[in-house]
């Protein structure tokens, strides 16, 4: 009797999944797990099925705890599925055997500037390029060739996305080349203005009669403050309280080992250029917080004893659940940096600041992916910086639980 609803939920989680995208191969080589909508598509799913019995009146004859635990196993495995997929299809693709093919149509200078832009954001893909001459210089008739010929690949090598490139001022060429390639089942994409901006863009909003791009919005993380706050609460409190014992024995060990302070404090910068003093167990023998602060490398010899160990598991970034209670931080969010380096790096690079739009974190998406200790280059700075740009831009609560996740495997690890 329980292998009927089994059967039927497959069949819901299966459409379910693919009206949220959730089956998509972008969304399973993604950077993310897309927790937020494999947990609302399951969510939905089985309620859908506990209505369907309720209403048929066969709900009774099942037992409620078969219901929660098939629920609670069922989200986990799906996660843990996804997670697998995810790695063998990011590195399928990077080995180029899962290629996407997009066509590109229209003069040269608007195809080569596209083309361009697409291998940088995604180097996997096949890009066809149909290129027509110059208004001046082309006639119907070679416009029409070109437009038959990428037809012809349309139906031949399964095509999945096409975009028109040139000026806006061609208008027949537009029209001509919509009316061939409308009839077929590929995205088509109209691009007729291919500039640059000096910064990212994120979309645009008109002014009265004038459209204005969007070069930093509210983050998301902002508009539902309420809900980082209540998460980031709940759990730093959950937190502080289940350690205390280990920060007690830490505290003891860190005054037997060298004299000074069991906290190190440090100015840093917070949400919306607020300086706070950030809380951490002292690792050094020095506390350096001014216009030189020297980062710590390998082997350092500033480092005590217990500071190694406590740098190692990490154990010294324990006392910022402190600064998340007092509203400082948060538990997910970009890493602050010492003022004198957090000023140098944005003397270098024009988006650093942007970073200080929401609360910092004690793990964020940078950390998870990789970008941990001592900043020496440039180049390791603006990928730190690419990966705090990119949570900040698409933060939600489950992006949250993920990288909390991902910290805590990768701490048991021993990466940190």
């Amino acid at each position: 009797m329980y292998l009927v609803p089994s059967c039927i939920l497959a069949l819901i989680v299966h459409y379910a999944f693919k009206q949220f995208g959730l089956h998509s191969i972008s969304s399973l080589t993604g950077p993310t797990l897309s927790l937020d909508r494999v947990a609302t598509a399951l969510s939905l799913s089985f309620l859908t099925l506990l209505g369907g019995m309720y209403l048929s009146k066969v709900a009774e004859d099942y037992s409620r705890g078969w219901f929660l635990i098939w629920f609670v196993f069922s989200a986990t495995a799906l996660v843990l599925i996804r997670w697998c997929c995810k790695r063998s299809l990011r590195a399928l693709t990077m080995a180029g055997r899962l290629r996407r093919n997009v066509a590109l149509i229209g003069t040269a200078e608007f195809t080569d500037t596209i083309k361009a832009e697409l291998e940088k954001e995604s180097p996997s893909l096949a890009i066809t390029v149909a290129c027509l001459p110059t208004r001046e210089a082309g006639d119907p008739e070679t416009d029409m060739a070109a437009i038959l010929a990428l037809k012809n690949q349309m139906r031949t090598r399964g095509i999945e996305q096409v975009v028109i490139a040139m000026p806006a001022t061609d208008q027949l060429r537009i029209r001509a080349a919509l009316r061939q390639l409308a009839p077929y089942s590929q995205e088509i994409l109209l691009c007729t203005e291919p500039r640059s901006y000096p910064v990212p863009v994120h979309g645009s909003k008109a002014i009265g009669r004038f459209r204005a791009e969007v070069a930093s919005p509210v983050p998301a993380a902002e508009t539902d403050r309420l809900e980082k706050r209540i998460f980031d609460v709940v759990l730093a409190t959950f937190g502080l309280v289940t350690i205390l014992p280990l920060m007690l024995i830490v505290a003891l060990l860190i005054k037997l080992d060298s004299p000074g302070p069991v906290f190190f404090l440090q100015r840093r910068y917070g949400r919306n250029n607020q300086v706070f003093r950030i809380f951490k167990f002292r690792t050094m023998h020095v506390a350096e917080d001014g216009d030189r602060v020297d980062q710590a490398v390998r082997h350092d010899a500033r480092v005590t004893r217990v500071g190694r160990f406590l740098r190692a598991s990490s154990i010294d970034e324990l006392p910022q659940l402190i600064n998340v209670l007092i509203g400082d931080m948060s538990l997910v969010g970009p890493r602050p940096h010492a003022l004198v380096h957090e000023e140098s790096f944005e003397a270098r690079l024009d988006l650093f600041s942007l970073r200080r739009r929401v609360l910092p974190g004690i793990t964020g998406w940078a950390q998870v992916n990789g970008c941990r200790g001592e900043t020496t280059t440039l180049q390791s700075v603006e990928k730190r910086m690419e990966y705090d740009l990119y949570y900040i831009d698409n933060w939600s609560i489950w992006l949250d639980i993920e990288i909390l996740a991902r910290t805590v495997t990768t701490t048991l690890r021993g990466a940190y």
